[in-house]
């Protein structure tokens, strides 16, 4: 039987209907209002098949991305772009980054491809440098990916290391792509978004998707950026037909209307809730990363399951222990409400003995 590990899934697990998930990274301001009305207004057409291309979604996100319509391309997540991205580059191998999003490895071995791990130090604070571009001219891979900022620690990678991974990969005929799912909850968004790297580089491709900041994960909604038509052609031909539904596309034009006050009001909220959480985090004794996203990682020095002594109050986090390059010692958290926030910490300082 096939197992599938992810966050979010609480829900479905008998019992737990009243559990507070902070395992999945959803904004904590939830679905904006006119999305809603949207998506209601879209059921009477849903006895169409969509238009494949997303031909409105794609231009109302040209306009807000700043970039060719063309070089655009929506799926049904972008969880559907990762898992087109090996077929239409048709990569033998690729390379991740360690720890990381666990289905860049599952979409190259789905298609057969090697992968190749790169692991972060934790005494370098798992963060991304120079030296990655050693081990890619080393190993070579057809496509590498890198998460920025990471899931699970929510670090950011600096745009002069993208652009030196860039001019490695492209000696070497390799794409990059860069998963910027998480950028929009980034304060430093603006210096350490790849966007102004596409022009140059068409061996770029950049995920971004509405799930996470316009709180759409039922929807299932994400897309790609890149500057290489050939390339955009290429992801559509490897995925299947009328993935992204009516409600879907519905739901993006409507999110893009007020997008940037939402998203201007989301990272200041969350940054906010951030540090609070971070603060006692680490007064309690926890080792805290600095996350740039909607949640935060950080290690435990205490001999118990976290996750288990949570769960038993009725709250779930994610245990980073099936990760690569971590065990269960690492946990990650989504940032929520604020109520949600404080009922968090005053249980984790409960179980953690009050210290």
């Amino acid at each position: 039987m096939y197992e599938y590990s992810h966050g979010g899934n609480a829900v479905f697990e008998g019992g737990n209907e009243n559990i507070i998930d902070l395992s999945a990274n959803i904004n904590p301001l939830g679905l904006p209002k006119n999305v809603v009305t949207a998506i209601i207004s879209e059921i009477p057409n849903i006895n169409r098949y969509p238009d494949n291309f997303s031909t409105q979604l794609r231009e109302k996100t040209a306009r807000y991305e700043s970039v060719d319509p063309d070089w655009i391309i929506f799926g049904n997540g972008a969880s559907d772009i990762i898992f087109r991205l090996p077929r239409a580059v048709e990569a033998s191998r690729i390379m991740v980054c360690a720890p990381t999003f666990a289905d860049y490895e599952r979409s190259a071995r789905s298609y057969g491809a090697d992968v190749c791990q790169f692991y972060l130090s934790k005494d370098s604070g798992f963060v991304l440098d120079d030296s990655f571009m050693e081990a890619v001219d080393a190993k070579k891979p057809k496509l590498v990916y890198v998460c920025n900022p990471n899931n699970p620690t929510g670090i950011l990678t600096k745009r002069r290391v993208i652009k030196a991974l860039l001019d490695c990969c492209e000696k070497i005929g390799a794409t990059v792509a860069v998963d910027e799912c998480f950028m929009d909850f980034a304060q430093e968004a603006a210096i350490y978004t790849s966007k102004p790297l596409l022009e140059e580089y068409q061996n770029l491709v950049i995920l971004k998707a509405f799930t996470k900041v316009f709180t759409l994960p039922g929807i299932r909604l994400g897309y790609a950026l890149c500057s290489d038509k050939s390339m955009i052609s290429s992801l559509y031909f490897h995925g299947t037909d009328w993935s992204v539904s009516n409600l879907a596309q519905a739901a993006g034009i409507a999110a893009l209307d007020d997008a940037s006050s939402f998203i201007s009001q989301t990272v200041e909220y969350v940054a906010n809730q951030r540090s609070i959480i971070a603060r006692e985090l680490a007064c309690l004794g926890y080792t805290v990363y600095k996350s740039s996203a909607n949640y935060i990682f950080f290690y435990s020095p205490y001999p118990f399951d976290l996750r288990e002594a949570l769960d038993a109050k009725s709250i779930r986090i994610r245990s980073c222990g099936n990760y690569h390059g971590l065990d269960k010692s690492y946990y990650r958290v989504a940032v929520s409400t604020e109520e949600n926030n404080r009922k968090l910490m005053a249980a984790i300082k409960e179980v953690s003995g009050g210290r």
